[in-house]
């Protein structure tokens, strides 16, 4: 790993939208949720948790932008003397927040989260997937050919 690379590493894992990527990823994939005015809650966790699994370097940055978050994305609140977290239950935070942790999970190589918070699979068409060796059936050739005539049609490569 050159300087150059370690650099452009430092700048990403500081930046405050990578950060907020990492926290709703962390309380989206536990289902931590809850609703304002604590009505009722799917699970929390302590706001101490949050840095956990995150670079050194950066942990009180995790903290401080869970703060920033809070009442947009997040909800912080007291429960048995220290502070808890969990994602905020409502349309408009999931959306935009789904927003923000599917541009994290890309950047780190994991496939996004459906709005029901399970991965989306990566799915290639199967022709894609066939070795060199193995031929297409006949079903296989003409939705490949369908695809690339659709694709030009559009002006994708």
């Amino acid at each position: 790993m050159d300087a150059r690379q370690l650099s452009t590493n430092d700048e990403i894992q500081s930046d405050e939208s990578y950060i907020a990527g990492f926290i709703l990823n962390k309380l989206y994939t536990f289902r931590f949720f809850g609703k304002r005015g604590n009505v009722s809650h799917g699970g929390h966790t302590e706001l101490a948790n949050m840095p956990k699994g995150y670079p050194p370097k950066y942990k009180g940055l995790v903290i401080s932008v869970s703060e920033k978050m809070n009442g947009k994305y997040v909800l912080i609140f007291k429960s048995t003397k220290s502070d808890h977290i969990c994602a905020l239950n409502e349309d408009n935070a999931i959306q935009e927040g789904l927003k923000i942790c599917n541009s994290y999970r890309v950047k780190v190589g994991l496939n996004s989260l459906s709005r029901r918070f399970e991965e989306i699979k990566n799915l290639e068409p199967i022709y894609e997937s066939k070795k060199a060796y193995q031929k297409l059936t006949e079903k296989e050739k003409r939705a490949k050919a369908w695809l690339e005539k659709w694709k030009k049609e559009q002006g994708l490569p």
